[in-house]
């Protein structure tokens, strides 16, 4: 099986991770998959936790010695919830082979709206990946949407209107600003491949569909 970093065509460079259903797990799943190929940075442009398996950097001398050393780590600067947010100092974009950034947030829920200022983007950036849960597939997007109102609008309907597939193309489409989509949670109870597929068909960009549960996943365009 093709390890997932390869599925979504990730480079050397900046990837940024924005979107719903699963971005912090999937961070940490690429992290370990591209660690034999350089050192790996994971960081934020907006506020996560800090992740535990890395060892953290507050500066860049402290980021070329985690580096040196463990061959992956995390930077940023601490706010006054004790979450991460991004690194104070320049040059942490390009510190690393492999830089992984987290630029938006998600309630965690499987869908998602983007406000006016999201997602944090940083230009520097290769590649950006959207997620999707599968699981806001049949939920309504009162129940299973951040941001429903705005959700709502970008789809043209009302907060209690069911999600399918097509609906959820439509809201990412409207979007963009990303250039592959992840779909998370296929081992969800009550899953159809049927969900995936018709999605797929609805986008116009490369869909990968998986499990980060399971460490399953496939691409479907």
């Amino acid at each position: 099986m093709a390890q997932l970093w390869e599925l979504l065509e990730i480079e050397k460079g900046l990837t940024a991770v924005m979107g719903s259903g699963g971005k912090t797990g999937l961070l940490y799943e690429l992290a370990e998959e591209l660690r034999p190929y350089g050192t790996v940075l994971l960081a934020t442009t907006t506020h996560i936790m800090r992740p535990p398996q890395y060892p953290f950097a507050a500066t860049a001398a402290e980021l070329a010695s985690a580096l040196t050393s463990h061959g992956a780590a995390c930077a940023g600067s601490f706010t006054a919830e004790g979450k991460l947010t991004a690194p104070d100092f320049p040059g942490w974009e390009t510190a690393a082979d492999f830089v992984l950034v987290e630029a938006d947030g998600s309630k965690r829920l499987p869908a998602k709206a983007h406000a006016a200022w999201e997602p944090v983007l940083p230009p520097q950036r290769r590649r950006t990946v959207c997620v999707l849960g599968a699981s806001a597939f049949g939920q309504t997007i009162r129940q299973a949407a951040h941001r429903p109102a705005l959700y709502a609008a970008l789809a043209g309907v009302t907060e209690d209107t069911v999600i399918t597939p097509e609906l959820a193309a439509r809201v990412l489409m409207a979007e963009g600003s990303f250039d592959v989509i992840y779909v998370n949670q296929i081992d969800d109870p009550g899953f159809s491949p049927a969900l995936t597929e018709a999605f797929t068909r609805a986008v116009s960009c490369p869909v990968v569909v998986g499990s980060l549960h399971r460490r399953r996943w496939k691409k479907l365009r």
